[in-house]
């Protein structure tokens, strides 16, 4: 008994720094150094139990939510959200109230009820900052904007309309229509001064949404060229839709230098900048299909050629996503009544943006890194919310959709699609 007790206390110990290499701990009795765990009779561990148990636990697979939710788990969050339903249930009078007021009141409680029940369990964001329960949030609420968009599929426009009127009296009214395709004449020789008025005169809420929605794309993306083809083909976009959307009808110069020169750049720029100055990393989407082309020594052909290229239809697929997005906002504005101005406009935007970073990141590593599996939740729940929204607008604005694109525009984008598919075979498989 007296040598096993010797053999213990002589035994070497070790830590492991957050490489999981072992390094040799202080020696038995000395005060300064790194902090060994010790037993209840202060007796140094061995490194081969404390190994053990971190072998141990590690291999517990048991997962809330796939990350640390002990702050979730507490009992004070829910003892203090049944105070705050104990005080509006018995303390607040809701008889004396309007619809309005009690709709909102119902819609405040079941959100924070939603939420502070869901959090717990949402699963883990790609980030580590500002906090993974930030992310997990973002996700509980791309979950509440979907519920919101399925009671909106399942009713008629007039019905959708009149309900958003819980949210704000202001809307379920139709809305004022402003056209920017007016006196396109830009250089007057005889009066260069009429540049400046005419720019500060088309100077409105469009402007501050494109640099700060480009902004937020350029922090999503990562990438001059992705964001920069974004803010092009937006453009031309808006020139094959002005039968449908009003206010895309604009000016050549308000297209091109406003919006991509002026507005679209700075937003890039500035983002781009914040990345570098934050020293994130950032992506090259075109060197996705960058990948070297290996041949087969049975079949005698490059067998990775195929693979590149469903690389590089995928980046288009997102690239398109990205613009059916965008679209989706001008479009449900045109069918609910709901001004670009408007929060609830806002609050769809920034909800988009913020989550864009995420999804960003899991298409990204999942088309970079051969070791990804999986596109994550968040993928999938923002391809649900943008398919809904199609479904509504659909729905809701079959008179607006069945207005016939000119011939000309089709015309340009079968030309268009054509040449970028003959680009891409003979890029990928006759080059």
């Amino acid at each position: 008994m007296g040598e096993a007790s010797n053999s213990a206390e002589v035994h070497r110990t070790g830590v492991c720094d957050p490489s999981g290499e072992e390094r040799d701990g202080p020696r038995r009795g000395e005060s300064n150094g790194p902090l060994i765990m010790t037993s209840d009779d202060h007796v140094m561990l061995p490194f081969e139990f404390l190994l053990k148990k971190k072998l141990e636990w590690s291999q517990d697979n048991v997962e809330y939510g796939k990350g640390n939710t002990s702050s979730f788990r507490r009992s004070w969050v829910p003892a203090v959200l049944a105070c705050v339903l104990i005080y509006f249930a018995l303390f607040v009078e809701t008889s004396s109230a309007t619809d309005s007021l009690v709709a909102k009141r119902y819609i405040a409680i079941f959100v924070t009820v939603f939420l502070v029940s869901a959090v717990p369990f949402a699963p883990d964001g790609p980030f580590k900052w500002p906090h993974p329960v930030f992310w997990r949030l973002l996700f509980c609420l791309s979950v509440l904007y979907q519920i919101g968009l399925t009671l909106l599929l399942f009713q008629t426009v007039d019905q959708s309309r009149q309900s958003l009127k819980y949210l704000d009296v202001s809307l379920g009214v139709p809305l004022s229509r402003k056209s920017y395709g007016e006196n396109c004449t830009f250089w007057d020789p005889e009066h260069p001064e009429r540049v400046l008025k005419k720019l500060w005169a088309e100077c409105d809420i469009y402007w501050a949404s494109h640099t700060l929605g480009f902004y937020f794309n350029a922090l999503a993306l990562r990438d001059y060229w992705l964001a920069h083809v974004l803010s092009v083909m937006f453009e031309l976009v808006e020139y094959s839709l002005e039968h449908h959307i009003p206010e895309f009808q604009e000016c050549w110069w308000d297209h091109w230098i406003l919006d991509v020169v002026l507005c679209n750049s700075l937003g890039i720029w500035c983002g781009m900048k914040t990345l570098e100055y934050l020293n994130m990393r950032l992506y090259n989407w075109r060197s996705l299909w960058d990948v070297p082309v290996y041949p087969s020594k049975r079949t005698q052909v490059d067998w990775s050629r195929t693979w590149r290229f469903k690389r590089c239809l995928c980046v288009f697929a997102f690239i398109a996503s990205l613009l059916i997005m965008e679209l989706n906002a001008f479009y449900l504005k045109a069918v609910l009544w709901i001004p670009i101005s408007h929060w609830l406009q806002t609050v769809r935007l920034v909800l988009y943006l913020v989550g864009g970073a995420v999804v960003s990141r899991r298409v990204y590593r999942y088309m970079d890194d051969p070791n990804c599996e999986y596109l994550g939740y968040e993928t999938w729940m923002a391809c649900l919310l943008v398919i809904t929204e199609i479904l509504i607008i659909v729905r809701s604005s079959s008179d607006l959709l069945q207005i016939p694109f000119p011939d000309h525009v089709l015309r340009c984008w079968i030309a268009g699609f054509v040449c970028l598919m003959a680009w891409a075979v003979w890029r990928f498989f006759l080059r």
